[in-house]
């Protein structure tokens, strides 16, 4: 799809990622895309690749500078919650220290900065949470991912987006959606939470809702999650009928988190609907979209050249 002369220039971190890739799809013909990953190898979603290496976000932030970019979405973070309570050092450096030091960049430059959080700030004791709520993170992840929050909103311009999402995959196993589709597929037994509830959104979903906001003055924190809440029970079931295939293979079980009790961290939604004029998706109507987007589990799993 050709672009228009003036069309933006977007810098997305994590761009060999779940999200990273799948908004670099989304951003095609709307924008010039830079995908800043810790390699630069080629990418078929992007249309420049930089090498960058969060362990050393100083480096991150000259490529800002040297790019100018108009709008950067800090996607990348070490995700991986035990990685991150084996190595909490690691894990303050890429999730707290380097966010702060890209929104700063970023504001020098007079771009538009969106920090991708989570909902892993929250405990799960009382969701659905507003973003006036009092973060409570039960994780080295969580605690992280807040501190960075706080560090990129020393950028008073940046906005910080709280999510939970699902898709397809570069992996082809980064989400829920993967992991039933899969197993079910295999006709594999497998376990629902019935006590771990989440408003997780499709990530195609997400990337239309990041496009319009990054075209808003919105700032400070805003949830971006689905409009629906659903245990993970109830989402596996959901994706079986969705997919024709077997929900009996799916055992409603409690999970084995500790702290052990309930744990609800959906998100309220309120205040995006409001930015967005419209209210968000449903993760019924994410699954129904990720059903019919083949084009794009093909697109996202395909080697760069093709």
């Amino acid at each position: 799809m050709p672009m228009e002369r003036e069309a933006p220039t977007w810098l997305v971190t994590g761009a060999h990622g779940f999200l990273g890739a799948n908004l670099g799809h989304f951003l095609d013909g709307r924008a010039h895309r830079i995908g800043a990953a810790r390699t630069a190898t080629p990418s078929p979603q992007f249309d420049q690749m930089v090498a960058n290496d969060l362990a050393d976000p100083h480096a991150v932030a000259r490529e800002i500078s040297r790019l100018r970019p108009d709008v950067v979405v800090h996607a990348a973070a070490l995700a991986d919650h035990a990685r991150c309570e084996t190595e909490p050092d690691l894990a303050t450096l890429i999730n707290t220290e380097a966010p702060r030091v890209l929104a700063k960049a970023a504001a020098e430059v007079g771009a538009r900065f969106i920090h991708i959080s989570t909902d892993a700030v929250f405990d799960g004791a009382a969701g659905p949470y507003t973003e006036t709520d009092e973060p409570n993170p039960f994780s080295v992840y969580g605690r992280t991912k807040l501190d960075g929050e706080r560090g990129v909103l020393q950028n008073p311009q940046a906005l910080v987006v709280r999510t939970n999402f699902f898709g397809w995959s570069p992996s082809g196993h980064r989400s829920i959606l993967e992991f039933f589709v899969t197993s079910l597929s295999n006709g594999e037994q497998v376990k629902g939470f019935t006590d771990f509830t989440v408003t997780s959104i499709y990530v195609q979903h997400l990337c239309d809702a990041l496009w319009r906001l990054a075209h808003t003055d919105a700032t400070g924190i805003v949830h971006v999650a689905a409009s629906d809440v659903l245990s993970k029970y109830d989402f596996g079931v959901s994706v079986a009928q969705e997919f024709g295939l077997d929900a009996s293979l799916i055992t409603p079980t409690e999970s084995d988190i500790v702290p052990s009790r309930r744990r609800n961290i959906a998100l309220d939604v309120s205040r995006a609907s409001a930015i967005l004029g419209a209210p968000l998706p449903s993760q019924r109507d994410g699954q129904a979209a990720a059903h019919a987007d083949v084009a794009l589990r093909q697109a996202l799993r395909a080697p760069a050249g093709q």
